[in-house]
């Protein structure tokens, strides 16, 4: 549902911006802190921010003309829509796409969308480039997922190419490895009734499922043979 429940004005008719409308009431709306009803003399009614009415004298009475009523709706419903987005942000981390999405269900326009990310950007609630440090960064300790996986969730969240491509930098082969290596010995210990080839290709499709490409793979593999002492290498497995 709209964080709003009526539609902004539209777009520039220079037929219709000198007109004047008459403010008829404006009235407290429900369940809506700081948020009012302004209604038209032609029966329009718009949802307006307390901080627009206070800051551009709004009252019973008031003429208005379309371009002005069209800046006073837009100029409330940024104010309105950052307010939501400043609560969206405080639980946790988010990027620009997520925030972005958001809004949009609530129903804000392109402009007004575009308008209130430029602010939380500028007021660093918002970085994806941070977002996409941190989300890395806690796969050095969290549950093992490879640089794949990582590029993909990071692609779901709205992260651009080179933005992500960037924030893998910080994981090395050996951090890729060493989660690698954790996952295995967790697969090995699961599969340990399997014989050894199969239970190798379980260890395998563990690590690819978390995103590991073959090389690292490989690497864990052989790391788990020693562990074992098996007789075979992994590498004569894999080129079986």
């Amino acid at each position: 549902m709209p964080s709003f429940l009526y539609p902004t004005v539209k777009q520039p008719d220079k037929e219709r911006d000198d007109l004047m409308s008459i403010i008829l009431a404006i009235e407290p709306q429900p369940r809506k802190k700081d948020q009012y009803i302004l209604t038209l003399d032609d029966g329009r009614c718009f949802s307006v921010n307390k901080e627009i009415i206070v800051k551009y004298r709004l009252q019973s009475g008031t003429e208005i003309n379309e371009e002005q009523l069209r800046s006073r709706i837009w100029e409330a419903n940024v104010k309105t829509a950052s307010d939501l987005a400043l609560n969206y942000l405080t639980y946790r981390s988010r990027t620009k796409k997520q925030l972005y999405d958001y809004l949009k269900r609530k129903g804000f326009e392109e402009s007004e969308l575009e308008e209130v990310i430029r602010r939380m950007e500028e007021y660093r609630f918002l970085d994806d480039g941070e977002f996409a440090r941190r989300w890395v960064q806690s796969k050095k300790t969290g549950k093992p997922t490879g640089r794949r996986k990582i590029a993909y969730e990071l692609k779901s969240k709205g992260i651009a190419q080179d933005v992500l491509e960037s924030a893998l930098d910080t994981l090395t082969v050996e951090e890729e490895q060493q989660q690698a290596c954790k996952l295995a010995e967790k697969a090995a210990l699961k599969y340990r009734h399997l014989p050894y080839r199969q239970r190798m290709a379980k260890i395998s499709q563990a690590l690819l499922r978390r995103g590991f490409d073959w090389e690292i793979i490989s690497c864990a593999l052989r790391y788990i043979s020693d562990e074992e002492n098996e007789a075979e290498s992994p590498d004569l497995w894999l080129d079986s």
